[in-house]
């Protein structure tokens, strides 16, 4: 072994120690650590992180978790930061929430904190995300508030091939990104993988199929008519979401930006960063 990766193995070794993740942490919320540099350090372990209102809970980073950079370093102040504070304003008053794509489930957590009645759903397809998910929802204790689903969620069940790229969260059955990976994976609709649960809430992040999600879940928004927030990355996927959702008796579209709450008219494109989408 070389010296530099001897120096490069005692970094490591050093900075996986709690104590010093904490310190680092500390600094970075201060404002004391760039972006540039606490986006390449990566904590590990588990982590109270803070909502909107002030409390807490429990968020569990593993090696491989690309969401917990932001999370974790930042309290969130970096992430859909424009996105999670109304979500969790939602959450308060709804009765059952739909998580399509949830990843690490960091929204499944926010609204499950910030209403003690609600009942999740919470859908993810990858085998890798869901073993994140499964241990947040166990690091704190939801269990009993949370289905888990390990499938994709589109128009009609079956099978498909997920693509994973390097950005993990970018797993899509439809994406354009070079994949290092493919799962065969189940497919259900959100109205089977919902059952009689009241949805009044759906977060929808799966990269381009957001048209294929609502068709399948038309009974459950005919039924409830729940607040959809989706992420669109482009103005094509804004104008496929525009034209289902209308079809599905919606009325209004509202961009979550640096603004605020705006409406999105048609030609909206949705700005780097800020691409999360209010339907109601």
């Amino acid at each position: 072994m070389t010296v530099h990766e001897n120096l490069r193995s005692a970094r490591d070794s050093l900075f996986r120690l709690p104590g010093v993740q904490r310190a680092v942490r500390l600094a970075t919320m201060r404002g004391c650590v760039p972006n540039a540099v606490w986006k390449r350090l990566h904590p590990t372990g588990v982590w109270t992180l803070r909502t909107p209102d002030g409390s807490g809970f429990r968020y569990a980073s593993d090696a491989d978790d690309i969401l917990a950079r932001s999370l974790v370093w930042t309290n969130m102040r970096h992430w859909e930061e424009t996105t999670h504070p109304v979500f969790f304003d939602l959450a308060r008053h709804a009765r059952g929430f739909l998580d399509v794509g949830a990843f690490s489930g960091i929204y499944t957590l926010l609204a499950c904190r910030a209403n003690a009645r609600l009942r999740a759903v919470a859908v993810e397809p990858n085998p890798a995300a869901m073993r994140k998910l499964r241990r947040n929802v166990e690091v704190n204790r939801l269990q009993d508030r949370v289905v888990l689903v390990e499938k994709a969620l589109s128009s009609a069940p079956g099978r498909a091939v997920l693509g994973i790229p390097a950005d993990t969260t970018a797993a899509s059955l439809l994406t354009t990104e070079p994949a290092v990976d493919r799962v065969e994976v189940d497919v259900t609709t959100g109205d089977h993988a919902v059952g009689d649960l009241p949805i009044d809430l759906v977060k929808i992040d799966v990269e381009g199929l957001e048209p294929e999600v609502l068709s399948g879940m038309s009974r459950t928004i005919a039924d409830h008519r729940p607040t959809i927030i989706a992420e669109c990355l482009d103005s094509a996927a804004l104008d496929r979401l525009r034209e289902t959702v209308v079809e599905l008796g919606y009325r209004q579209i509202r961009h979550l930006g640096k603004e605020g709450v705006v409406a999105a008219p048609p030609g909206f494109v949705p700005p780097p960063r800020y691409a999360n989408f209010l339907v109601d």
